[in-house]
């Protein structure tokens, strides 16, 4: 089913012209999507269902249906007109997991010949847009479009807090010293041993170095700048010293002091360096003080 803007389906009636040549391009609605012929405007409902509604077709375009998949995790499929995501496994199962009943359909039986001459490697999954290979959780589909090969997940940003390692078919996050894993698997919490005070975060601004707890309370100044900006802040844990960078209208400074306590600063020096440090940004790691 499709529906023509108004005056350019008549037009085109009585004319038997091109609608793209009559009448200017439509905006749609909330809800609405805009056909590459950019005079139709079908219901976002009915994109990468296996019915062409757009007069082009352009509703059921291959980059577009495909892309519906890549928002969901590996081996799920985004159902239309939401934003669920089934496994590959519940597609033509028998039961209806999408509510419009995108997984189901009579594409089920009539793609089943084209599934088998794929000889897919691992399995096959037949949707309204056609028929594809898929393989095993943790895997996926190699270049040849039939074969299996290891998923990197670590190559997706963000699915560890801190470090990743990729195994044949699945992963695990880790923790650098001083963190531990939390019980999702993926995130990490700083360490409080008994007696030890709890974390905080040293952060560097233009006009101070001020120190505050991880829920972003407690805010406490530690020194005031009398320079342009801090271009770099670290701390060192084990020589219990922090170093920054800052910078006037005329030259760069490096400086250390030590802080043994978080509450406040002793024995700050400037560190004279045979580099230039006015207008450059260093990322300063383990300093030594």
């Amino acid at each position: 089913m499709f529906v023509f803007h108004v005056c350019c389906y008549h037009l085109y009636i009585l004319l038997r012209l091109p609608p793209e040549n009559l009448c200017k391009p439509v905006l749609c609605d909330l809800g609405e999507f805009l056909c590459a012929d950019h005079l139709t405007c079908v219901s976002a409902g009915w994109l990468c269902d296996g019915e062409p509604d757009c007069p082009d077709g352009s509703d059921e375009a291959l980059d577009r249906c495909k892309a519906q998949t890549d928002k969901c995790p590996l081996n799920h499929i985004q159902c239309t007109g939401s934003r669920k995501c089934i496994h590959f496994n519940k597609l033509c199962n028998g039961a209806k997991d999408c509510e419009d009943g995108f997984d189901e359909g009579v594409h089920c039986r009539e793609l089943l010949s084209a599934c088998h001459e794929l000889h897919c490697r691992y399995g096959c999954i037949m949707t309204r847009n056609g028929t594809f290979c898929f393989c095993a959780d943790g895997f996926e589909v190699g270049e040849d479009g039939r074969s299996c090969r290891d998923h990197d997940e670590c190559a997706v940003y963000g699915i560890c807090s801190q470090s990743c390692v990729n195994t044949y078919g699945s992963y695990h996050c880790g923790c650098t010293d001083g963190y531990s894993l939390q019980p999702n698997r993926h995130s990490c919490k700083a360490k409080q041993e008994p007696g030890e005070s709890p974390a905080v975060l040293m952060i560097g601004s233009s006009d101070n170095i001020v120190i505050t707890a991880l829920n972003g309370s407690s805010l406490q100044n530690l020194k005031l700048l009398d320079t342009n900006w801090t271009h770099a802040l670290d701390f060192n844990h084990n020589e219990e010293s922090a170093c920054w960078v800052t910078s006037s209208e005329s030259a760069g400074q490096l400086w250390c002091t030590k802080m043994r306590k978080p509450s406040g600063f002793s024995k700050e020096r400037e560190i004279k360096t045979v580099l230039n440090l006015h207008s450059k940004l260093f990322i300063l790691v383990h300093m030594q003080s």
